[in-house]
Parts: C-alpha cells; sequence; structure tokens
C-alpha cells in the first residue's frame, strides 16, 4: 500500500506539473499578441493539458498524498507542518478544480468565439487576467506546500538541543 501510494504521488506529481509547465510556455510564446487565432490554438493547448494532465494530476498527487500520510499513522498534532500542507492541498483542490479549471474552459470559449469573429472580444483580456490570478495562486500554493513536504518546519520554537525548524520525532514523508 506505501509503495503504490507513493508511486501514484510520483505519478501525480508528474502530470500535475506537465500539465502546469506547458501552459506557462505556451503563455510565454503567445505573450501580448492579440492574433485571435493565435491565442485560440494556444488555448487549445492549455485547456488539453488542464484536463488531461493537470487536473487529474492534481486529484491522483492529493489523494495519494493523503493515503501516504494514513500510512504513515501521522498524529497531526505533532506534525503542523503535515496540517498546513493538508490545508494547502485542500484550497489547491479547490481553487483548481471548481473556480481555474471552469475559467480555462470559459476562456478558451471565448477565444473560440473571437478567432470565429477575427479579432480579441473585449471579455477574453480581463477573463485571462482572473484565470491567470488564479494559476498563480495555485502554483505560489502548491510551491510552499512542496517546500512544508521538503523542510518539515515545526512551527514552533527550537528547542536546546533540537535542530531548528524540525519535530523531535524527525519523521518525514519521504
Amino acid at each position: 500500500m506505501k509503495k503504490t501510494a507513493k508511486l501514484l504521488h510520483v505519478i501525480g506529481l508528474i502530470m500535475f506539473f506537465g500539465g502546469i509547465l506547458p501552459s506557462i510556455v505556451m503563455n510565454s510564446v503567445v505573450g501580448a499578441s492579440t492574433d485571435a487565432v493565435l491565442i485560440y490554438h494556444q488555448r487549445l493547448f492549455v485547456s488539453a493539458f488542464t484536463w488531461a494532465l493537470t487536473i487529474p494530476g492534481m486529484w491522483i498527487l492529493i489523494v495519494a498524498g493523503s493515503l501516504t500520510a494514513l500510512a504513515r499513522k501521522y498524529r497531526l498534532i505533532e506534525h503542523r507542518w503535515l496540517i498546513a500542507k493538508l490545508a494547502l492541498a485542500t484550497l489547491i483542490l479547490i481553487n483548481g478544480t471548481f473556480i481555474l479549471a471552469p475559467l480555462v474552459s470559459q476562456v478558451t470559449d471565448i477565444a473560440e468565439q473571437s478567432a470565429a469573429r477575427g479579432q480579441l472580444l473585449p471579455i477574453y483580456m480581463p477573463l485571462k487576467a482572473k484565470e491567470d490570478m488564479y494559476g498563480i495562486a495555485n502554483f505560489l500554493m502548491l510551491v510552499i506546500a512542496f517546500l512544508l513536504a521538503v523542510y518539515k518546519p515545526g512551527f514552533r520554537r527550537a528547542q536546546q538541543g533540537a535542530p531548528a525548524g524540525r519535530a523531535e520525532s524527525g519523521a518525514s514523508l519521504s
């Protein structure tokens, strides 16, 4: 069970980042272009990455990570970093699934309508800016969650003889 959960955790991580990073690159390639057809084609890729990799990868990553934590029988009271990580994971899941992914679809639909008309509709840029804002928020929460998983801070003052920022048990997720 532990090894399977770890394997799924790694697969989810690869899928999640495998969907996010190309989307960031695609946004950079298109840049500030107002070419409606170019933007529509870029949006097709971003939507495909989002629905085929990012969203399923996010769910796999978070569910497998939770299973890994359960398999290790962590006591949440003793591992406050894990509470913080699980809270962030929940926020990432809510933001990604119920806010960001629908926005991706909306922005792509507006891009499709814009391409059909030969120019960007006025609603495109504000909606795209909103999508970018929620995407950046999700990415930052993800980075913080990774830092918590790697460094496992104790969220309490360092005790005499104990390394700063570490819980005394030295337990880890790896």
